[in-house]
């Protein structure tokens, strides 16, 4: 594997406003400021890009009293695109697919980290 493969192809970014349940958001905030030299956008985009990698597309329950709060967050259209396909694929939202690669990533972050 070459150094550069780690970053990813110029893509046209888009900004987005989404709703995001506070705990995810404020795991990635943490993620962003104490272990990754990453932006929220930049983990956002990674976590989505390994969903449309694996296609793990796993409903998760609705946490009781989970607030949710918008985040304007820059998604690249190519990661937006193939989230279309899996929401037709699969017949769920955008949004929903976007907490479902986030939950997946930090399920997997926590299992790794023990």
């Amino acid at each position: 594997m070459n150094v550069l493969d780690r970053f990813w192809p110029k893509d046209e970014l888009i900004q987005k406003t989404i709703e995001i349940e506070s705990s995810l958001y404020d795991e990635i905030e943490f993620l962003c400021e104490n272990v990754y030299d990453a932006s929220v956008s930049k983990i956002i985009n990674a976590c989505i890009d390994e969903l449309i990698e694996t296609e793990d597309v796993k409903l998760y329950p609705k946490e009781p009293n989970e607030l949710f709060t918008k985040h304007s967050i820059i998604l690249r259209k190519s990661s937006l695109y193939n989230l279309e396909k899996l929401k037709n694929k699969y017949g769920i939202s955008v949004y929903k697919l976007i907490h479902i690669a986030i939950k997946n990533v930090l399920i997997q972050y926590h299992e790794e980290k023990g």
